[in-house]
C-alpha cells in the first residue's frame, strides 16, 4: 500500500517535471518549480526503495526543510523579489549544518544509537521549515496588501496557487505529531504530500491558467490613461535632470539615488525608463556621460582625457574607455585625436 502511494507520487512528479519544462520557455521560474519537483520524485524514490529494502541509509532525512526554503524562493521569484544568489546561499547553511550534525544517523540509522544532538536536531529541522513556511505566507499577505510596491502584477489564479502551496506546507507539517502519536514509521509528510501533488496536477490539466503567471491587465482606460500621463511627467523630469541639472556627472549616481531625487519608487523609475525612454538605466546614464565627454573635448582639446571621464561621472579609465567605444565605436585617443587633425 506505502509503496503504491509512493510509486504514484513519484509518477506524479515527474509528469510534472515534464509539463514544467515545457513552460520554462515562458518564464524563468519555472525551472525553479520544475527543479522542485525533481526533488520530490528524488525523495520519494529514496523512500520508496527503503521501502522495499533497496537501501538502508536515510540520506532524505532531513530534506523536509528544503521544500520551504525552495518554495520561499520560487514566491519570492513570483512577486518580483527574487533572491539573490548569495542570499540563497544564506538561506541553506542552517540546513547544511544541520545535515553535517546528524550525518553518522543519516548514513547508518539502524547502527547509529539516538542521542540528545539528534533530537535536539530534529526540533531545529521542524523550526527551519516553521520559518520558511510562515514567511512564504507573510510575503504573499504582503503582496496581496502593497502589490503597488512590487513589480509583479499577478491575477486572482496565480495567487490561489501561491496560497495553495502556503497552505500544504503547513498541511505537511502537521502530519508530525501524528508520527510520534502512533509512532509509525510512515512517511507521513509524504504520503500527504504525494495525494496533494495529485490535486495540483490534476487542477492544472483543468486550469493551466494557474501557471500562467502574466499581468494582470484589468484596468479600466481611465486608470490607463492617468497611469501614462504621469509617466510621461516623470520622463520629462528626467529629461531635467539629465539636461539642465547634469545629476549623471556624479559617479556615485544609481537607480534608487534618482528616484530619490524624483521622489517616486525605484521600480516605478526603472518602468519609465526601459517602455518610455527605451533603454536600461545604465545604459542611459553613460551615454549621456559619453556625450558629454565630447562636448568638453571640443571644448576643452587640451586637457587630459582622464580628467575629461571624471568630470563626465566616470569612477575609472577602463569603464569610460568601453562606454566611449561601445557608443562611438573609436577610443576617446582616437577622437580626441580627429579632433586635432580638423584643427
Amino acid at each position: 500500500m506505502v509503496s503504491s502511494i509512493l510509486l504514484a507520487g513519484l509518477s506524479q512528479s515527474l509528469v510534472m517535471v515534464a509539463f514544467l519544462s515545457k513552460k520554462t520557455n515562458q518564464h524563468p521560474h519555472f525551472k525553479l518549480l520544475m527543479f522542485i519537483h525533481i526533488v520530490f520524485a528524488t525523495d520519494l524514490f529514496i523512500l520508496l526503495a527503503r521501502q522495499e529494502a533497496w537501501i538502508s541509509n536515510k540520506l532524505n532525512a532531513c530534506w523536509g526543510a528544503i521544500y520551504a526554503i525552495l518554495y520561499f524562493v520560487f514566491i519570492r521569484t513570483c512577486i518580483g523579489k527574487k533572491p539573490s544568489r548569495k542570499q540563497i546561499i544564506i538561506y541553506f547553511v542552517p540546513w547544511i549544518l544541520l545535515n553535517i550534525s546528524v550525518l553518522d544517523f543519516l548514513l547508518a540509522p539502524e547502527r547509529t544509537p539516538i542521542e540528545t544532538r539528534h533530537i535536539l536536531s530534529g526540533h531545529i529541522l521542524v523550526l527551519i521549515y516553521l520559518f520558511f513556511a510562515i514567511w512564504s505566507s507573510m510575503t504573499v499577505y504582503h503582496y496581496q496588501k502593497y502589490r503597488k510596491d512590487y513589480l509583479a502584477n499577478l491575477n486572482q489564479e496565480n495567487l490561489w496557487l501561491l496560497w495553495g502551496i502556503c497552505a500544504s506546507l503547513f498541511l505537511a507539517i502537521s502530519t508530525i505529531p501524528f508520527q510520534f502519536v502512533f509512532q509509525t514509521d510512515l512517511p507521513l509528510p509524504q504520503l500527504l504530500m504525494s495525494f496533494v501533488m495529485f490535486f495540483i496536477a490534476y487542477a492544472l490539466l483543468l486550469n493551466p491558467a494557474l501557471l500562467s503567471f502574466n499581468p494582470n491587465l484589468e484596468k479600466n482606460n481611465d486608470m490607463e490613461q492617468i497611469d501614462n500621463s504621469i509617466d510621461v511627467q516623470l520622463e520629462q523630469q528626467i529629461y531635467h535632470l539629465l539636461d539642465e541639472q547634469l545629476v549623471f556627472t556624479n559617479p556615485e549616481l544609481n537607480l534608487k539615488s534618482l528616484a530619490d531625487l524624483l521622489e517616486v519608487k525605484p521600480y516605478i523609475l526603472s518602468q519609465v525608463i526601459n517602455q518610455h525612454i527605451g533603454e536600461k538605466f545604465y545604459d542611459l546614464i553613460n551615454r549621456r556621460r559619453v556625450e558629454y565627454t565630447c562636448q568638453l573635448f571640443n571644448d576643452h582639446p587640451t586637457r587630459p582625457i582622464l580628467d575629461i571621464a571624471l568630470q563626465a561621472g566616470f569612477n575609472s579609465k577602463s569603464t569610460f574607455n568601453a562606454a566611449f567605444k561601445r557608443y562611438l565605436a573609436v577610443t576617446p585617443s582616437q577622437y580626441k585625436s580627429s579632433l586635432i587633425s580638423k584643427d
